[in-house]
Parts: structure tokens; C-alpha cells; sequence
């Protein structure tokens, strides 16, 4: 039996940065219904997997910004890992010189140094305002610790960048293709699936007593921790072939574990 459900928010319960369909709200608390319990994991804060949890009018696991920092449903923190001083300060520098745009996610912000033009069209994906900070040459591993980079822009750009800080960084820090636009780049050892091992066992369940589900190359850590996983249709192939199955919507992984008597 399925005793948690872990779903991605963005392409995944969360149609276009904003809104959850009625049936995957109906589907999501079927599963509280039959006390399963629930996780958010997903590259975005904290802040803002509870205020989805305020929109379902429910409680539950938040695994945020990929696995760096770990809540279990009493709230208590079970995991949270930034950046050492010296990597967080090289990254940025490499990332500067780049020339590619950016965004620093620290536990309680997101942070940018000054909000251009290009930025506009992000201020709505994100469910708090992002904060302007111009003094990141000095105050990063100071007054900002950093728990993530982002850079974003168009898919062939950022995922050029991406290779040559993996190249340059190799072994220190772990990036995933979370959005097409958007690369996120977490302290080394972080990902979904070594956040959620750690949930289960403090909470005492198996990984094959779990179904998760998501849509991006952040995912496919947990999508290979069971053989209850469920990809997105419209994820990229290499995402797809980590799931077991694949399906359009949240609603439609649950119907399928129902069917199966899973629940």
C-alpha cells in the first residue's frame, strides 16, 4: 500500500507557475482521505511550498530547492545544506563572468542584484517578490548564504553555461535543467531523492511505499526510487525513461494507484 505521495510543483501539479487543476486538488485529498501522507518536493523555497499547502488546505513534507532544506509535516527540520563560503563565492564570480543572467536563493529569499527588464517576466512564477541586493561581491558567505544559483534565459544558452561550470566545478556542486528556462545549480549531494530517503526514515516508510511524480531532470532522483513513479507526458524523453509510467496529470497517477488497489 502507498503510505506517501511526493509530487513536483512546476509542470507538474502546478499548471503554468500558478494554479492547481480542481481534479488534482480532488486527487490530493482523496490520498489525505485514505491518510496518505504528502510531500512537495520541488526546486522552488519554502515559503512558497506553503502556500500551496494553504491552497490545498492541507499539511504535509516540504522538500524545497531540490533537497537543501527538508521540513517534515510537524514543521521540524530535518535537513539543510548551503554552499561552503569558498564555493558559494567562486560560483558567483564564474557565473559574472559568464554574462548570463542569474537569481541567489537563499533559505527565507530570492535574491537578484537589480530588476531589469528581463527579470519582469519572472516576477510572476515566483509567489513572493524577489529582493534586489546590490552588494553580492562582498556580502556572499557573509550577510547572503547561499542554498542555490539559478541561471535562466533560453535553453541552449543556460545549458551552455551549465557544462562549463560543471567542467569547472566538477565534484562540487550538482545542477539540473529544472525548467527550460532555468538551470539550478545546489551544493554538492543535493537532490530530491537523498531528501526524501532521509524524510522516510525518520517517518519509518519503505521507498517501495511511495509513489512520486514529476516532470524534470530534478526529478529523476526520486522517480528512481520506486517503482511507483509517474512522468509527465511532457517531459523531456530522458526524464520519461526513469518513470514507470507516464501520464498528462497529478489526478491521473492517483486514479491509477486507486485502480491498483494502493490505496
Amino acid at each position: 500500500m502507498i503510505k506517501l505521495f511526493a509530487t513536483d510543483l512546476d509542470g507538474t501539479l502546478l499548471q503554468n507557475y500558478s494554479t492547481i487543476l480542481e481534479e488534482d486538488k480532488q486527487a490530493i485529498q482523496l490520498l489525505h482521505d485514505h491518510n496518505v501522507e504528502l510531500a512537495i518536493a520541488t526546486g522552488r523555497a519554502d515559503n512558497e511550498i506553503q502556500e500551496i499547502y494553504r491552497q490545498l488546505a492541507l499539511n504535509g513534507h516540504r522538500v524545497s530547492q531540490n533537497g537543501s532544506f527538508v521540513h517534515n509535516s510537524n514543521n521540524h527540520l530535518l535537513l539543510e545544506q548551503t554552499f561552503p563560503n569558498h564555493i558559494s563565492q567562486a560560483l558567483f564570480h564564474a557565473i559574472e563572468e559568464n554574462g548570463i543572467n542569474y537569481l541567489i536563493s537563499t533559505a527565507e529569499q530570492t535574491l537578484l542584484k537589480e530588476k531589469t527588464p528581463f527579470f519582469k517576466k519572472y516576477e510572476d512564477v515566483f509567489f513572493f517578490p524577489l529582493v534586489e541586493h546590490r552588494e553580492f561581491d562582498t556580502e556572499i558567505g557573509n550577510s547572503i548564504i547561499p542554498s542555490k544559483f539559478m541561471i535562466v534565459g533560453e535553453t541552449h544558452e543556460i545549458t551552455t553555461v551549465q557544462k562549463q561550470l560543471d567542467q569547472q566545478f566538477n565534484g562540487e556542486v550538482e545542477s539540473y535543467l529544472s525548467d527550460p528556462g532555468c538551470v539550478d545549480i545546489v551544493p554538492k549531494g543535493i537532490n530530491k531523492g537523498n531528501a526524501l530517503t532521509q524524510l522516510l526514515e525518520t517517518i519509518e516508510i519503505k521507498p517501495e511505499e511511495i509513489a512520486v511524480i514529476g516532470d524534470s531532470f530534478n526529478d529523476i532522483s526520486m522517480l528512481q526510487m520506486t517503482p511507483h513513479s509517474y512522468a509527465i507526458s511532457t517531459a523531456d524523453p530522458e526524464v520519461k525513461q526513469h518513470a514507470a509510467h507516464i501520464v498528462d496529470h497529478v489526478h491521473q497517477a492517483v486514479s491509477d494507484l486507486q485502480a491498483k488497489e494502493l490505496l
